[in-house]
C-alpha cells in the first residue's frame, strides 16, 4: 500500500494554500501504475484548482520493488552519501538483502530503477558511465554534462547512454560493447564490495564514481 500525508500547499500565483495528499511511499506490487506515471512525469504534476497554474510538485518518495528487491528513495536536491532510517531499518528484517538507493532528481531516480529492475550492478553502471563519457568528451571535443544509462541488449551484446553535450547540452547516444560493463563490475567485486554492506541508502551517483576510480588507479 502506499503511504500519504496530507501537506499545506501554497500557490505560487495566486497564493491559494490547499491541503493535498502527498504519496510519500509506494510499493510497486501494490500499485503497479505507479512506475508509469513516474515515467510519464505525471505523477509529481499539480494543479492549482483557483486560479489553473500548473507546475510539478517534487517532494520525497521511497520507491519500493520488492519482486527485485530495491529501494529507491527520491529526496529532492539531496547532497547526503549515505542516510538510515530507523524505521525501516525496523520494519524489514531483509533489509541487508535489499539494495538502497538515495537519489536527488527524478531523472536519477529513473535511472536507477531501470539499473535495478535490469539486476545491473549501479556502482559497475556508474564506473562504466565515468569511462564512457570521457570518451564522448574526446570524440565531440565538447564538455559532457548529466549521463543517464537508457538501454541494455544481451542480443546486441551492448549497453547505451545518453549524455548531454556542449553549451546547449545537446542529447547525445552512445553504445558500447557489454565487456566494459563486465570489466568495471570486477573493479566493483575486488575494490567495493565491502560498500554493498553499509547500512541505509547510499547516493551512487558520478560523484562516487570518479572517487571509487581514484582509489582504484591509486591501488593498482
Amino acid at each position: 500500500m502506499s503511504e500519504i500525508v496530507e501537506k499545506p500547499v501554497t500557490c505560487p500565483k495566486c497564493s491559494q494554500i490547499t491541503t493535498l495528499p502527498l504519496v510519500c511511499s509506494v510499493n510497486t506490487e501494490a500499485d503497479p501504475e505507479i512506475r508509469e506515471k513516474i515515467f510519464d512525469e505525471s505523477f509529481f504534476k499539480w494543479n492549482c484548482k483557483k486560479c489553473g497554474f500548473h507546475s510539478r510538485l517534487l517532494h520525497p518518495l521511497l520507491y519500493n520493488d520488492m519482486k527485485n528487491k530495491f529501494m529507491v528513495y527520491y529526496i529532492p536536491n539531496v547532497t547526503r552519501r549515505q542516510t538510515i532510517d530507523e524505521k525501516l531499518e525496523f520494519e524489514f528484517s531483509d533489509m541487508e538483502y535489499i539494495t538502497k538507493r538515495i537519489v536527488p532528481t527524478v531523472n536519477a531516480m529513473k535511472e536507477k530503477i531501470v539499473i535495478l529492475e535490469q539486476k545491473l550492478d549501479d556502482m559497475a553502471v556508474e564506473l562504466t558511465k565515468t569511462a564512457v563519457a570521457d570518451v564522448v568528451a574526446k570524440s565531440t571535443s565538447q564538455s559532457v554534462h548529466d549521463g543517464y544509462f537508457t538501454d541494455l541488449s544481451e542480443d546486441e551484446n551492448s549497453m547505451t547512454f545518453q549524455f548531454f553535450v556542449g553549451i546547449d547540452h545537446r542529447p547525445y547516444l552512445q553504445t558500447i560493447r557489454l565487456e566494459v560493463y563486465h570489466r568495471s563490475l570486477g573493479i566493483v567485486k575486488k575494490y567495493f564490495s565491502g560498500e554493498k554492506k553499509k547500512g541505509g541508502f547510499l547516493n551512487i551517483d558520478q560523484v562516487w564514481s570518479k572517487a571509487a576510480l581514484e582509489k582504484y588507479r591509486s591501488a593498482e
